[in-house]
């Protein structure tokens, strides 16, 4: 696979956010045996184990950019705001975050992965894709040849994407749901768990079911 940024293997990294794609992330992580110096949340209220807490979203002040690389623990459930602005406001701000992908996910030679990518546990990833910066390849997705997926967009646990699909950038595609061979799902797009998509997705559409339909209302 191709990777968009050097490697940093040996860095600490510092882990964003303490809910559930965070504890995932934790554990990648660990799989990946890579030093955690911490997690940064709102409170100490919420504890991943193994990890210290090392403050607010203030502390990020403290950390040069080059000292720690910075893992995104935020995930996306259909909204990628946050998430987008966080990674966006730290790239440009000279930090590294990046590509994580689990040792036991799937991905072929001919990937190319940009900064901030997330391939999870049991993943696959056929030959050619390109996954744009921040994305989330989620538990058990499998994304075939050829498909691009934009920066941001989050392919939800044990989606199918079939053969050159593109998917824009801050889209979702739910868990479960099977897009067909040449499908285009547009930018911030929605495409529900277990649709079944078997023609395009305007940009900002919301689609469910079977076959996927727009959602009205």
């Amino acid at each position: 696979m191709t990777h968009q940024a050097g490697d940093t293997a040996e860095r600490d990294v510092v882990l964003i956010g303490a809910g559930g794609h965070a504890h995932v992330v934790a554990d990648m992580l660990a799989a990946l045996g890579r030093p955690v110096r911490g997690f940064i949340a709102p409170t100490d209220s919420t504890v991943i184990e193994g990890i210290d807490w090392l403050g607010t979203d203030d502390v990020l002040a403290e950390i040069l950019p080059g000292t720690a690389d910075l893992a995104m623990g935020v995930g996306s459930a259909g909204d990628v705001s946050l998430r987008r602005r966080m990674f966006d406001g730290l790239h440009w701000a000279g930090h590294l975050l990046p590509a994580l992908v689990h040792p036991a996910a799937a991905v072929s030679g001919g990937v190319s992965i940009a900064p901030g990518v997330q391939v999870m546990l049991g993943a696959c990833v056929q030959a050619g894709v390109e996954i744009g910066c921040n994305a989330i390849i989620n538990t058990g997705a499998i994304v075939d040849h050829d498909c691009r997926i934009g920066d941001h967009a989050h392919v939800a646990p044990g989606a199918v994407l079939c053969g050159d699909v593109t998917v824009g950038d801050g889209a979702h595609v739910g868990a479960g749901a099977r897009v067909i061979q040449g499908i285009s799902i547009g930018e911030d797009a929605l495409v529900a768990a277990g649709a079944v998509v078997i023609s395009d997705v305007a940009p900002g559409a919301r689609v469910a079911g079977v076959p996927a339909k727009e959602m009205r209302g």
